[in-house]
This record gives structure tokens, C-alpha cells and sequence, in this order.
């Protein structure tokens, strides 16, 4: 049983507006993956046709894997696609599983939480020194972890949902 199949109130404003938020999510992540393949076929394409080349594609590219990748870790965690090694799950019992995932997801609140304070704290450190990116592009250092304290924020918000619905329904029962 998901999260949201468990809540009676799914259906409310707000957790509608968090679904919206989660699936725009995974929206995003997709569009960025779609633009990023895109983009590095159009620049190998031109290379081949001796048309010359986007000097700043492999820029573009990896900052867009690297936001794709934080948009799309709340949104895997919302739809339960995440990583998960769940052979002590299996073996365990309903007791034993209960355990299992409050306390995983206990852990995941409490580091999700402090990567997300440690994102705040080191762009606003950035932004303090005014530190740039110098390479093709010139911007901002503090930018780069708009994407992180982002996705980490949400990460935490999705954890607390989760350890909330495994409180609540006490080992299944």
C-alpha cells in the first residue's frame, strides 16, 4: 500500500499540490534528460558535417545532468523507484519490516536534513565572497546549489511523509 493510497485525505489541496510538485518533478528530470541528448546529437552531428561545434555543449550538459539527477531524486523517492536493497525486508518479519523502515527512513530524514542545511550554509557562504564559475560560462558559484538544497529540502519533506505513514499504521496493523 503507497502513502497516498493509505491517507484519506489524499485528496486535499495541499496533497494535491504536493503531487503536483513531485510529478513536475519527474517532469522536469525528463525534459532535462530529453534536452540533454538533444543537445549532445546536435553538437556531434555538426562536428561530422564539419559545420563547426557548440564550444559551451559539454558545459550545458553536465549541469543539466547534475540538475536532472537532484530534480529527480524527490520524485523517485515519491513514486517508491529509489534505490533499494530490500533482502533483510523479505526476510523479516511484519514486525521486523516495520522497524527496518522507520528506521531507514528515520536515517534518510535526519541526512537529507542536513544536506539540505549544509547546501544553505555553503551558498550563502558563496554569495558572501562572490565566487563565479569560470569556464565557458561565467556565473555565480551559489547557483549550484540551488539544484541541491532544492532536491534536499524536498528528500526531507518526503522522508517525514514517510516515517508519518510508518508511525501511523504501526507494523501493518
Amino acid at each position: 500500500m503507497t502513502i497516498e493510497q493509505s491517507s484519506p485525505s489524499f485528496r486535499s489541496p495541499a496533497n494535491l499540490l504536493y503531487h503536483a510538485l513531485m510529478s513536475g518533478c519527474g517532469l522536469i528530470a525528463a525534459l532535462l534528460f530529453g534536452a540533454m541528448g538533444l543537445l549532445v546529437c546536435a553538437d556531434v552531428f555538426m562536428r561530422n558535417l564539419g559545420l563547426g561545434s557548440l564550444p559551451w555543449s559539454v558545459e550545458v550538459t553536465e549541469y543539466m545532468l547534475m540538475l536532472a539527477t537532484f530534480v529527480a531524486a524527490p520524485w523517485l523517492l515519491y513514486v517508491g523507484d529509489h534505490i533499494r536493497i530490500d533482502i533483510l525486508l523479505r526476510a523479516s518479519s511484519a514486525r521486523g519490516r516495520w522497524r527496518l523502515e522507520l528506521l531507514t527512513d528515520c536515517l534518510g530524514l535526519l541526512i537529507c536534513a542536513v544536506l539540505a542545511w549544509q547546501c544553505v550554509v555553503v551558498a550563502i557562504d558563496s554569495a558572501q565572497q562572490d565566487s563565479m564559475v569560470f569556464k565557458v560560462l561565467i556565473f555565480p558559484e551559489w547557483w549550484l546549489n540551488l539544484p541541491m538544497g532544492f532536491a534536499f529540502v524536498l528528500l526531507t519533506f518526503e522522508f517525514a511523509r514517510r516515517v508519518y505513514a510508518v508511525v501511523r499504521h504501526r507494523g501493518g496493523r
